[in-house]
């Protein structure tokens, strides 16, 4: 004991210093000095010793040891900065990767492995290349940040594989999408989400899909035709089969539900279908009769129809084919009656049948005796033809009269024949007559050629009486004229007029001559007794031509034509008075004095003419030159010019020739000559493209009028279209042919786009009253009805929507978005009411538990209870004082309104900076701090409300008034 106290240790040395310097003899290779050294390292009350002896050991196990249970404040901080430079590979120490691996995963706090993993990286790059060490850290850290932080940081493309495949929340990728470059992982994340939204999607899908069909089904209890509920429910139990094949993706509780649904809804539809089947079958036999008797009916009708056919429009033509149609149609009616016989029961309509049978007898009847008829009917046919022949042969008669005075034999041989053709022609009518009457109908084919030949041989001879009247009229007329100017002095003109009369009067049949002869030889003999006058007569008229001639010859030429007329016209009547009888010298001077004083008035009147005519030579002089000019441009042309080109270059040219106006027609002929002869080659050219035209616009117009035929009006519609950009790109066809073959394609193009526009016109009005059902739908949908029966309605709705256009679509969408809204608006207003219930129940509970009821009555606690709902009550009444709770009552009110902002009492200051501090650490360490309906529970079931809580409740049950989804 003596020796143990004289010779301590160095190591055991009260002095600090000589601890540290014994440390510095120790070996940590040797068992008892490794031992000594620990015992100083973790024991000693000197952190400049265990320092020390910690770096003689330098372990890393020691030194993260120390980090984590050191209580010396620098030896710690000195061993964390030891641990974290070993990990990263810096200072004395270093790590294999095994060892990081083992500190990684079964040492280090995940809050290290999150604080050193990023520094540890930047050194070591492929650390996180070993899948297990990223999947171990992953599991052990458990957080959405560091996950995303290894994915992308060092992650192999097989562990980011399996990271996108196993999350299953969408937010998550889709933060993960935005820092992701590369389009693989983009692409596995994409479709990631598409199938968790699909997974999302098929059980709502599913579940509306069988909501829908077990709606339908069970509305087949509304429809009393039992061959629609048959077909109907074989296909909703299909449609059901298939869907709960798919069951699968439902809960336990929502199959059995489903499963229940069907069978009940099945089990009902079976029971009405046995229940409505023996009156439907019923009514049905009824139906098929009352069809049988209007098909017999209808086929009675349509035989009598075939067999008036048969007489009317085929009797003398129709084949064994056509008679056998005919017979058919009896024989269906024969059927159909016979149906109807074993149909009918006792006390059915037998007269009916009866007069039906006869009818069918009398058809019968009328085919037996159609060979027979139709005999007589070839009989009458070929005497109508004999009569057609007989009229045509009248009426070709009638046309060919000769009514000249020098063919009176040829007259009278041709009337002769008309009056033999007539005669001919009564024979065979009386003969036609006599054999129409054999048949029991005639046709009336046969009706209408018989009359029409009749009325063209009576029209030919109500024409022949009616020219013949006009005739003779006329010759009266002249007559009568004629006598009325040898009346009034008009020997001359009444002279010029015989000659016209003595025409017409030849030109009379023989007895209309008959008519007006007498007459005729009366007026002739005056005429031949007035033409000694005629030279009595020219004697006054010539000195009234020479006033005429100056007279005309004193007056401004306005109109030359006009002007050059009446020179003529005077020269004419001039020269048509013969010098007077006498023949005395003083006479003849007096006539050549008229004669010249004529001719100067002429000469006189004539020359304005003579200028315009000068005039008019010279524009003929100036065409000419410019016709000259365009044929020489026209020789110039290029014949190898494009043809679309060269047509319009020579259109141009030859609308200039026809303008270029008039030259004398012994120059015009040369010219035109040669215009044919430069223009001809271009002119060849020009058609022979524009045939080519022709004939593809031609082909083009076939194309057009066959779509008009088409059923597929939009496929017709569309090679429409096509067909009029071909057109376009096919030169001109030529004037006349362009706007014909034009008309005719524009004509078919518009038939087609008529079908198309009448056809959406048709599909248009269809889905617009669809549109409105379904708008009325919309309308009478009750907005608060439940949710099972509003989505069931909606989904009807929108099933039907899927068949219709968009703009169609969107309108009833449009509507059916406003009523959801308005929908989700009143079940959020419900819900804020129900909440402001809620919490204002919850507050007058409060401050009955402290004494402060107000106007709430105890009795009332259980209807407040119920209102507060489950979890509140059950806090409120396991209010027993044993709270696990770390806080007070008071802590917990200060809590409550630091969470909900609300102000605290200037005595609680302290408490509430105390709380603010500890909800940041919480957020900052544990991501989330406590919320407040968290802490309202804690609050509750703290302890047991008394009146000492009262300033509290009253606070807490400001905070609630102030915030009522607090309590939601």
């Amino acid at each position: 004991m003596i020796f143990s106290r004289i010779f301590t240790p160095s190591h055991q040395s009260p002095k600090p210093e000589k601890r540290i310097q014994a440390i510095e003899s120790l070996s940590p290779v040797k068992a008892q000095e490794k031992t000594i050294l620990h015992e100083l390292a973790f024991n000693d009350e000197d952190s400049n010793v265990s320092l020390a002896a910690l770096e003689k050991l330098n372990s890393f196990v020691l030194w993260l040891k120390m980090s984590q249970i050191a209580k010396q404040t620098r030896v710690k901080k000195t061993a964390e900065k030891k641990v974290n430079e070993a990990l990263v590979g810096e200072g004395d120490l270093s790590l294999s990767s095994q060892e990081k691996f083992s500190f990684l995963t079964e040492t280090a706090s995940a809050d290290l492995v999150v604080q050193m993993l990023p520094q540890m990286l930047s050194k070591d790059p492929a650390l996180l290349s070993d899948d297990s060490l990223a999947k171990a850290l992953i599991e052990k850290v458990d957080k959405p940040s560091f996950t995303q932080y290894v994915f992308l940081e060092g992650a192999s493309a097989g562990l980011q594989t399996q990271l996108i495949n196993a999350q299953d929340k969408i937010s998550e990728l889709q933060k993960l999408a935005k820092k992701v470059s590369d389009s693989e992982l983009l692409a596995q994340i994409d479709t990631r989400v598409a199938a968790i939204k699909d997974a999302q999607r098929r059980p709502v899908e599913l579940k509306k899909q069988l909501t829908l069909v077990l709606s339908k089904y069970q509305a087949l209890l509304d429809k009393s035709d039992v061959q629609f509920i048959d077909e109907k429910q074989r296909e909703f139990d299909s449609e059901l089969t298939g869907l709960f094949a798919q069951l699968d993706l439902l809960t336990q509780d929502e199959r059995a539900e489903y499963d229940e649904k069907r069978t009940r809804i099945s089990e009902q539809v079976e029971r009405y279908l046995q229940r409505i089947r023996p009156a439907w079958e019923e009514k049905q036999q009824a139906a098929q009769l009352a069809n049988t008797k209007a098909l017999c009916e209808q086929q009675l009708t349509y035989a009598n129809e075939q067999v008036s056919w048969l007489y009317n429009n085929r009797l003398c033509e129709a084949t064994l084919a056509d008679v056998a149609t005919v017979n058919e149609s009896v024989r269906g009616v024969e059927a159909t009656l016979e149906q109807l016989s074993r149909m009918e029961s006792e006390n059915s309509n037998e007269k009916r049948i009866a007069e039906i049978k006869r009818e069918v007898d009398g058809l019968n009847d009328q085919l037996e005796r159609f060979s027979m008829q139709q005999q007589y009917g070839q009989k009458l046919l070929i005497k109508l033809q004999t009569l057609e022949d007989i009229a045509a042969k009248i009426v070709d008669a009638s046309q060919n009269d000769v009514n000249e005075d020098s063919a009176s034999e040829g007259l009278a041989a041709e009337s002769n024949n008309v009056a033999s053709l007539n005669g001919a022609f009564i024979e065979a009518r009386n003969d036609y007559q006599v054999l129409s009457r054999e048949l029991a109908t005639i046709p009336k084919a046969l009706m209408k050629r018989f009359n029409a030949a009749t009325k063209r041989v009576n029209a030919n001879e109500r024409a022949k009486k009616s020219k013949e009247s006009e005739q003779v009229k006329h010759v009266r007329k002249q007559i009568s004229v004629i006598d009325n100017l040898i009346g009034q002095g008009k020997f001359r003109v009444a002279i010029a007029k015989f000659a016209k009369l003595d025409e017409s009067y030849h030109a009379l049949p023989s007895n209309a001559k008959k008519q007006v002869e007498k007459r005729f030889v009366k007026t002739a003999e005056e005429v031949s007794h007035l033409e000694g006058w005629q030279d009595y007569l020219a004697a006054p008229r010539k000195p009234a031509l020479v006033e005429e001639a100056k007279a005309l010859a004193s007056t401004q030429a306005d109109n030359i034509k006009a002007r050059s007329e009446a020179i003529k016209y005077l020269r004419k009547q001039w020269l048509s008075l013969t010098p007077s009888s006498t023949s005395n010298g003083s006479d003849d001077g007096e006539d050549a004095a008229l004669q010249q004083q004529f001719d100067e008035a002429l000469e006189k009147a004539f020359e304005p003419c003579r200028e315009h005519y000068a005039k008019l030579d010279e524009q003929r002089a100036q065409a000419r030159e410019k016709r000259m000019s365009i044929i020489a441009t026209v020789k110039a042309i290029d014949i190898n010019t494009p043809e679309s080109e060269l047509v319009k270059v020579f259109d141009k040219a030859a609308k200039q020739w026809h303008s270029a106006g008039q030259v004398e027609r012994e120059i015009y002929e040369p010219l035109k000559q040669e215009w044919k002869a430069v223009s001809s080659p271009i002119q060849s050219k020009i058609q022979q493209w524009q045939s080519g035209n022709q004939a593809q616009k031609r082909a083009l117009v076939a194309q057009a009028q066959q779509l008009a035929t088409e059923d597929d009006v939009h496929s017709a519609a569309d090679k429409s279209q096509g067909l009029q950009a071909q057109w376009k790109q096919i030169g001109h066809a030529g004037k006349r042919e362009e706007s014909k073959l034009w008309a005719e394609f524009k004509a078919a193009n518009d038939a087609v786009f008529e079908r198309l526009k009448a056809e959406r016109k048709v599909q248009s009005n269809a889905f617009n009253a669809q549109v409105d059902e379904l708008l009325s739908k919309v309308d009478n949908i009750d907005i608060k009805s439940d949710s099972a029966a509003f989505d069931e309605i909606v989904s009807e709705i929108n099933e039907q929507l899927r068949d219709l256009p968009k703009p169609q679509r969107s309108k009833v969408e449009r509507k059916l978005e406003a009523l959801e809204a308005k929908r989700v608006s009143l079940a959020k207003s419900a819900q804020s009411q129900a909440r402001v219930q809620k919490a204002q129940a919850l507050s007058s509970l409060l401050l009955l538990n402290v004494g402060e009821g107000g106007t709430a009555r105890e009795g009332d606690e259980e209807t407040l209870l119920e209102t507060v709902g489950r979890r509140w009550s059950s806090l409120l009444r396991q209010s027993d004082g044993n709270a696990s709770c770390q806080h007070d009552r008071q802590w917990l009110t200060v809590a409550l309104e630091v969470a909900t902002d609300m102000p605290s009492p200037a005595a609680d200051a302290s408490i509430r900076s105390s709380v603010q501090l500890q909800m940041m650490t919480a957020k900052l360490e544990q991501g989330q701090a406590a919320t407040a309906p968290d802490i309202l529970a804690d609050w509750l079931s703290f302890d047991v409300l008394c009146e000492k809580d009262k300033h509290l409740a009253q606070r807490v049950v400001a905070v609630i008034d102030a915030y009522p989804e607090v309590v939601a």
